[in-house]
């Protein structure tokens, strides 16, 4: 009887030790005591090469379908400021996405995707409002909640008879929809004024809106089309900036003698934080030859009604409004301090001077958010040796928190090379309340889907500064 206690006692101890050693697994919505419960870098470098990184498992919101019958969902998230292309309604509740049915191919005038939310307090129950034909694989249809409203979604399309790129809003309370002549690439923080550009226009691979013809294209640079604002209520639609003016900004010493086989463009638009300024980004591209093209590109700031036009810097890229008068920019930028121009986070004054202030940090080029606490720089990579990688920065600390190393799948399998117009950039963003991030990704194989990450353990525990 004695014996048979004392085995029943080491079985207890045996069966308490297997527990609290599983409670020790790594879990990131965890905190171990005063351990923090995720990984911190000092550099870009040590993320790239980290072997015993914790990494945040992602959850998927969109369904995938069927083999035979799969179906994609993406955002194809891009903007440069906290008040603009919403994907989440104020309350975080509903979640935009374009569910779309092809992979792997160039999209065609008669691709249609469809338009809807996730209602993510039901299951992640899929509403669709509305279809499209004007998409593209870098930047979607622009969807987008407009700024201040938590019922109207806006999105861009071709009229009905193929002929002309408008827009639609759609009401959820009332669900009607109503169509808008002009289509939409960003609205102002107080969502009365919409600023767009000439989607069949664009050169930039991945951007363009197929289907409608480009009437200008043999003019360099035509004083009929460029940037475009239109007034949300009245529909009333103005040519800010033509392509002619913008060019005489670019080239102030003389327009070029030789513009055969060039095309001069209007490609992003971004509002400041008060919306009384905005940049856009003008590329000069040259068609070298068929299916390969060179461009220089610059950005520019305005008022709303074109006046003081100022300089930014040269070849502008993924960038972000940390104030009305300052923005973050990944690019080949000269430090300020070391004079050595190098790959990197940099900050920009709306000064004219197309000078870098401030250099963050050195990194490859990648898609930029800023926290709303404005202590966290959120970005990502493109496609490393078959693998993204997602992480954030924290400005106090100039520390780095690597989220996830996650796997490029084109067609179902681990792709390490450059797949173009076709890739499917991460293009993180937070979720209203900055305890989430939301992705577009491949890494599970099964194409284009949508997927949630909880960062809050880093949120609410961020590293302290040394």
């Amino acid at each position: 009887m004695g014996n048979n206690k004392t085995w029943l006692f080491i079985l207890i101890c045996k069966l308490f030790l297997l527990n609290g050693s599983s409670a020790q697994k790594y879990d990131p919505g965890i905190e171990q005591g005063n351990e923090l419960s995720y990984s911190v870098y000092s550099s870009f470098e040590e993320v790239l090469n980290a072997t015993d990184a914790k990494y945040f498992a992602p959850v998927r919101i969109s369904p995938a379908g069927t083999k035979r019958k799969p179906i994609y969902h993406g955002f194809f998230f891009y903007n440069c400021s906290h008040q603009e292309l919403f994907q989440f309604d104020p309350s975080g509740r509903y979640m935009l996405a374009l569910r779309i049915f092809i992979e792997g191919r160039k999209v065609q005038p008669n691709d249609k995707g469809e338009v809807g939310y996730f209602d993510l307090q039901k299951n992640n129950k899929w509403t669709k409002i509305g279809e499209t034909t004007a998409w593209n694989w870098q930047q979607g249809t622009r969807l987008q909640w407009i700024p201040g409203s938590s019922e109207e979604i806006i999105w861009n399309d071709r009229s009905a008879d193929g002929g002309k790129l408008v827009s639609r809003i759609y009401n959820i309370r009332t669900k009607k929809t109503r169509t808008l002549p002009v289509t939409v690439y960003t609205i102002s923080p107080d969502g009365k004024t919409a600023l767009t550009i000439n989607f069949e226009r664009i050169v930039h691979g991945g951007c363009k809106y197929v289907g409608i013809e480009d009437r200008y294209k043999d003019q360099w640079a035509p004083s009929e089309i460029g940037i475009w604002k239109m007034d949300m209520e009245t529909e009333k639609v103005e040519l800010v900036k033509s392509v002619r003016e913008m060019a005489a900004h670019m080239y102030p010493d003389g327009f070029p003698e030789d513009t055969v086989n060039r095309t001069l463009y209007i490609f992003r638009e971004g509002f400041n934080p008060s919306g009384n300024r905005f940049i856009a980004f003008v590329k000069d591209a040259y068609n070298e030859q068929p299916g390969r093209t060179s461009a220089r590109t610059e950005g520019f700031t305005m008022n709303l009604d074109g006046s003081d036009v100022k300089y930014f810097y040269r070849e502008p890229s993924h960038h972000f409004w940390l104030n009305d008068t300052e923005i973050m920019d990944n690019g080949f930028h000269t430090d300020p301090v070391t004079g050595k121009t190098v790959r990197g986070y940099f900050r920009f004054a709306d000064d004219g001077s197309g000078q870098a202030k401030e250099k963050y940090f050195d990194a490859p080029n990648g898609h930029i958010t800023l926290h709303k606490n404005g202590e966290w720089i959120l970005t990502d990579t493109y496609n490393i040796d078959g693998y993204i990688h997602l992480y954030m920065y924290h400005i106090p600390s100039r520390k780095f928190v690597p989220l996830g190393k996650l796997a490029y799948k084109l067609g179902g399998y681990l792709y390490p090379y450059n797949p173009g117009i076709l890739r499917v950039d991460l293009h993180p963003r937070f979720t209203p309340d900055g305890k989430k991030v939301c992705i577009d990704s491949t890494h599970e194989g099964f194409g284009r889907q949508l997927y949630l990450i909880d960062i809050s353990p880093i949120i609410d525990n961020p590293p302290i500064k040394d």
